[in-house]
């Protein structure tokens, strides 16, 4: 899910620094930032790890988490620890598709019933097998939980039933075929019934953890230090290698002190690591930097449709004229390339084909068209260009750069705009509280998906109600809910490449800005993890193995 995160410092869909532009993002370049931006040198997954390790220690880049609920987990440190851990009915694999996991097939009889059929000899950790209760009790508790993150994903379920020793009955209100698919993300997670109704409100706390059925087991939370998994012997998934017994996942997010741990080896490995560090990573031989693809998105939300960023060629302007490549290259140390529509490729899923075919119609390079978007400006009421353009970004290196390159396109073309930088601490309340954001035009975001299914990214920031939807914009909520409804992938697919369009042609209700890739560091002793953006849902930790080193 969307939130703020840091790359420089290290926090989760909001990121920051400092410079004039040219580019934007760590420092760096070079050979291996301009590789970046070819999807040819990407890695899906490491190399894959031959020994056995006792323990690794390994940092989150967000801090320290508040708790390992499951349900209550929807951001990149908690996720990158619980994925680990608890499991979901289906799989997103690192490259990008949904599999059978705990369910190990579907059908849908008619288009309002999806029945699951679950996997035999799966184990919690205390050894008692994995029930159709369990899941029944699971999903509803997704359902029903007011404090949890993907209650919203069953607005159309009507029951969830137990219809056999391993079989369990979704009923829908009315046909929702993005629903399946969202049993990947955490909203399909399975817990253990008899442990969450022993413990409460306690689960997910240091002194009582979880219960569920992953490769690797809550071991002990030393608040303020570390969280530790500790390998599951009885794992039921034998195809994963789960060569590293213990894993001691860290909190740093200072920059330096993360970048230096990782150069020393205290630290064996880190999803991407400080941008500014990067420029010495790679030229580090205490380990190695890869860079995988991801489903991330570095970009402008319209908050306010009542200023000048209620004006669509006022949008468009804007758009034009910011220097994407720049920053791409600049501020995200070449790891940031122009994105062609609001969704990005790693997201496309079954509307690849055509998704693909629209985006290659539109794609731009990146570089500011200055004269093009005073042009484009010269047609728009003088009262409305003359309303100052509000942009908040948290006080972070990357972002204070790229909100420095925006506010510079912006002067270029004449238009009033004012940069607020607030803590970083604080900026989320902007994305979500609407009194804190108050009037704010535009809120600066990274942002990635639930799933790999273009639906999940257009309900969350385009469609009414969506959490990164700030400005309440309605124009592609009739396609939307007939794309939900319609069970044909084609057909579906066109839907989505109208409802891309109709975006496109507004630069609404978000920019379309930089796509980004993922990076992770793994130390001289360790290989095997994804470098594929796929650390927030699918146990990364059990592909990791030792050097020999």
């Amino acid at each position: 899910m969307p939130t703020p995160r840091r790359r420089t410092s290290a926090l989760a869909a909001v990121a920051a620094t400092t410079l004039v532009l040219a580019g934007c993002s760590g420092s760096g370049g070079g050979s291996a930032g301009d590789a970046a931006k070819s999807s040819e040198a990407l890695t899906t997954l490491t190399p894959a790890g031959k020994g056995s390790v006792d323990k690794i220690t390994w940092n989150v880049f967000q801090g320290e988490p508040q708790t390992v609920d499951p349900f209550q987990s929807a951001d990149y440190t908690p996720n990158m620890i619980n994925s680990n851990m608890c499991e979901t009915l289906f799989a997103q694999t690192p490259d990008f598709k949904i599999k059978p996991n705990l369910a190990t097939s579907y059908e849908n009889p008619d288009p309002k019933t999806w029945v699951y059929k679950l996997r035999s000899g799966v184990t919690f950790w205390d050894g008692s097998p994995m029930t159709a209760d369990d899941v029944v009790w699971s999903m509803n508790h997704n359902m029903t939980k007011a404090s949890g993150f993907y209650g919203y994903l069953y607005k159309n379920v009507a029951s969830i039933a137990k219809t056999g020793t391993d079989e369990v009955t979704v009923r829908l209100k009315k046909p929702d075929y993005m629903f399946n698919d969202e049993l990947a993300s955490y909203a399909g997670v399975v817990v253990q019934k008899k442990f969450y109704e022993k413990h409460g409100k306690k689960v997910g706390t240091p002194g009582v953890g979880v219960m569920c059925t992953g490769p690797y087991k809550f071991a002990k939370w030393k608040r303020g230090q570390s969280i530790t998994a500790s390998r599951y012997d009885g794992y039921w998934n034998k195809s994963l290698p789960r060569k590293v017994k213990n894993i001691d996942f860290t909190f740093l997010t200072d920059d330096s002190a993360i970048t230096s741990g990782l150069l020393s080896g205290q630290i064996d490995g880190t999803y991407q690591p400080p941008t500014a560090g990067l420029t010495q990573l790679r030229a580090s031989s205490a380990g190695k930097l890869y860079s995988g693809p991801a489903p991330l998105a570095v970009t402008l939300v319209v908050a306010n449709d009542k200023g000048a960023m209620g004006n669509a060629d006022v949008r468009k302007a804007l758009q034009m004229a910011i220097d994407w490549k720049g920053i791409g290259k600049q501020v995200y140390a070449g790891e940031g390339t122009p994105a062609s529509l609001q969704t990005v490729p790693a997201v496309y899923g079954f509307a690849k084909d055509e998704l693909s075919e629209y985006a290659d119609s539109v794609k731009t390079d990146g570089t500011p068209k200055i004269d093009a978007a005073k042009k484009l400006l010269a047609g728009v009421p003088a009262d409305v260009k003359k309303k100052q353009i509000s942009l908040v970004v948290p006080q972070q290196a990357e972002t204070q750069q790229l909100g420095v390159g925006i506010k510079d396109a912006a002067d270029k073309i004449g238009l009033k705009f004012k940069l607020d930088v607030v803590p970083a601490t604080g900026y989320s309340n902007y994305l979500y509280d609407p009194a804190t954001r108050g009037d704010t035009d535009l809120l600066y975001t990274q942002f990635w998906p639930n799933i790999p299914n273009p639906l999940d990214w257009l309900g969350l920031t385009a469609v009414t109600g969506g959490t990164f939807n700030q400005s309440g914009y309605k124009g592609i909520d009739g396609l939307y809910a007939k794309a939900i409804g319609e069970k044909d992938d084609h057909a579906r697919a066109q839907l989505v490449v109208e409802m891309e369009k109709k975006l496109h042609e507004e630069m609404n209700p978000m920019f379309s800005g930089l796509q980004l890739t993922n990076d992770v560091w793994l130390g001289s002793r360790i290989t095997g993890a994804p470098a594929a953006f796929d650390f927030v849902y699918y146990p990364w930790a059990a592909h990791l193995g030792g050097t020999g080193k």
